[in-house]
């Protein structure tokens, strides 16, 4: 716009009106496509129906060719104390829903909507669909959820602790976890064994307040939103680390995507997202997925992580910045976990039997 438009009153009116219009268009079709959707889901084995309170867990997951991190997935939740786990399958080809088909604690269901268009309408009805009178944990298949002094509280206790203070949501922090050798030598078995390092050398952090305004209240523990990390030094891309996966969604949350929510009363406590992105078969995983260009932006991102590993076939993540993780616990002397005092003391309270 020339600088006689951007000073003209009319002109900028008509631009206002043209923005107004595009969201406007936008709003509609995105409510079609939320109609539209449920009636592409398909279930294929467990209850439809989840009987579960405001004590219980539910997980749930949008997956597609998940079947190397399915046995582990599966442990990891039933040992958090998920009450159920949901799998939305999205068109698998390695027999994900036939590997977690007839488990008693689990769901699986199937839609052909195309990922690129209803990624966010199928999260979204995850939550909504399955966090209707209890927590709901959003997760995705290469992500494994925890939180500090786990052993100690139990995810049974955090859950007390969150309704009886008030939280809605809990903020969570992925963690890019990687082996020693080069990605593309890892193995698909021992997995979670061989990734076990990290780097918080290239974080980006702002305060969660400066990110989200009035969009969700949160206490000042320190809460902070972060962006790039190992992606950004070895791929250059700034994803954004900072999500919302564990909700209390009919308590006035509006569950956008995987990042971001309105409306969420955020505890003063933060969790790790562990994100095992780089497991056997990450390379053919995002060859295939730049050809596909099925994710946002036409896969813009993925055109990043291949042309690194078209740059070093035996390119490694590990450096003279990596840490070994041990214990969630780390995170938090490190800074890149938040655990307010009045968090520590009510665990404290809950261990001496107070």
């Amino acid at each position: 716009m020339s600088r006689l438009k951007e000073n003209d009153p009319a002109a900028r009116l008509k631009g206002h009106a043209r923005r107004k219009l595009r969201a406007m268009g936008s709003g509609a079709r995105i409510k079609a496509l939320e109609l539209a959707f449920p009636f592409q889901v398909q279930l294929l084995s467990g209850p439809r129906l989840i009987s579960a309170s405001i004590e219980d867990l539910v997980v749930a997951c949008l997956v597609r060719d998940g079947a190397v991190y399915l046995p582990e997935f599966l442990r990891h939740y039933r040992e958090l104390g998920a009450k159920h786990i949901v799998l939305l399958d999205n068109g698998s080809a390695d027999g994900t829903p036939e590997l977690a088909a007839n488990e008693p604690d689990v769901t699986v269901l199937r839609t052909p909507a195309p990922y690129k268009i209803y990624k966010d309408v199928m999260k979204r009805w995850l939550v909504s669909r399955y966090g209707r009178r209890n927590w709901v944990l959003c997760v995705d298949i290469d992500e494994l959820f925890d939180y500090p002094f786990r052993k100690d509280i139990g995810t049974a206790g955090l859950l007390r602790y969150l309704n009886r203070s008030g939280f809605t949501a809990v903020l969570a922090q992925m963690l890019d976890l990687f082996p020693q050798v080069a990605i593309t030598k890892s193995s698909g078995t021992t997995w979670r064994n061989e990734h076990r390092f990290y780097s918080l050398s290239a974080l980006e952090r702002q305060p969660y307040s400066a990110f989200y305004g009035e969009s969700n209240r949160a206490p000042p523990v320190g809460l902070e939103v972060m962006h790039g990390g190992i992606r950004s030094s070895a791929f250059q891309v700034r994803a954004l680390l900072t999500k919302h996966p564990l909700l209390f969604p009919s308590q006035g949350i509006t569950y956008l995507h995987a990042h971001h929510v309105r409306g969420a009363r955020v505890a003063d406590v933060s969790a790790v997202l562990l994100h095992y992105k780089y497991v056997a078969g990450f390379a053919d995983r995002v060859e295939a997925i730049v050809k596909a260009e099925s994710f946002s932006m036409n896969s813009r991102e993925y055109k990043q992580y291949l042309r690194a590993i078209e740059t070093d076939s035996a390119l490694s993540l590990y450096s003279q910045t990596a840490s070994e993780l041990s214990t969630v616990e780390q995170l938090l002397d490190e800074g890149f976990l938040v655990a307010s005092e009045h968090f520590r003391r009510e665990l404290d309270r809950l261990q001496h039997g107070a």
